[in-house]
């Protein structure tokens, strides 16, 4: 049988359908409508047809453009069966995370649920490139900025506290050489953030997800928000914390918490509102989420093999 698979726009989706399309193509011919080839390329290689989905997003569209020629072109089977990965409020937090939602809404099975990515060596070599032109004398850490943007109704609810995320984020920078990622274009999406001492700054975008993909898995950890950053470190196994604010908790990513490290920091009152307009408490205990993000990264970098 073949089966269309309507799936998700955000890169953090994408890696998540991983898991459920994966257990779709152990018995079935697969396509997927998505505006990312690169994150599936392992499936790909499997069989998986992918059938470039029409958005206005201005991420999705870039890369879609980007990757135009990687895209399905083939017809569809007739009849194919429908299915569409897609997940509510209610079923996140009636099923646990955004993984375990996504498996319920398909039929799928979350306990084998396993969205991991292997990073090829050409797009690790991509970033060993970027290694050996910084130098770098401390672990890597990544670190996403806290951002803004016109799309999807904004960012600023699911955002932590702007002081907040600085405090937790002083408390372990001077152990790490800092990559700083973003794809800033001026009214479009910008960084709300405070200021923050970076050893390199990318934030136009620079890097492709091949190149992205290899950046994380060759770092000792992550230091995020919720988003894509938080989900693309579980799946190439890299450390990762996420500090969050309104929206939603860190039950939304404890389904890759069993494939890399994961350290959720929530405020004292956690919300799973899942709405952009909801006064949400952000206050976190800093202290005490100091101290385990100390805990956390010390192991992470004790544990890094560094990026030779």
């Amino acid at each position: 049988m073949s089966i269309l698979v309507r799936g998700m726009h955000g890169l953090g989706d994408n890696l998540h359908q991983r898991a459920v399309i994966r257990q779709l193509m152990a018995r079935d011919e697969v396509f997927l409508e998505s505006s990312w080839v690169a994150p599936y390329h392992d499936l790909v290689a499997a069989g998986l047809k992918i059938l470039r989905k029409a958005t206005p997003l201005r991420t999705q569209s870039k890369n879609a453009d980007r990757e135009a020629s990687l895209f399905h072109r083939g017809p569809l089977p007739p009849r194919a069966q429908e299915v569409r990965i897609t997940y509510t409020p209610d079923l996140v937090r009636a099923r646990g995370s955004v993984l375990a939602a996504m498996c319920w809404a398909t039929a799928t099975d979350y306990a084998a649920a396993d969205f991991r990515m292997a990073v090829p060596a050409e797009w690790l070599q991509q970033a060993k490139l970027l290694f050996n032109a910084w130098q770098p004398r401390k672990p890597v850490l990544v670190y996403r900025p806290l951002v803004d943007r016109t799309e999807w109704g904004g960012c600023r609810n699911r955002n932590p506290d702007h002081g907040a995320y600085a405090a937790l984020f002083d408390a372990i920078r001077d152990d790490f050489f800092v990559v700083s990622i973003a794809d800033l274009v001026p009214g479009q999406e910008w960084i709300v953030s405070r200021q923050i001492r970076a050893d390199v700054e990318l934030h136009k975008g620079e890097l492709d997800f091949e190149t992205l993909a290899g950046l994380f898995k060759l770092s000792a950890g992550v230091f995020a928000s919720p988003g894509f950053a938080v989900i693309l470190a579980q799946a190439v196994g890299t450390p990762v914390a996420c500090v969050f604010g309104g929206y939603e908790n860190s039950s939304s990513f404890a389904g890759g918490a069993r494939f890399s490290p994961t350290l959720g920091i929530d405020p004292i009152n956690p919300c799973q509102c899942f709405s952009h307009s909801h006064a949400c408490q952000k206050s976190i205990d800093i202290p005490a989420a100091s101290a385990r993000l100390r805990a956390f990264f010390a192991e992470a970098a004790r544990h890094w093999p560094g990026c030779a």
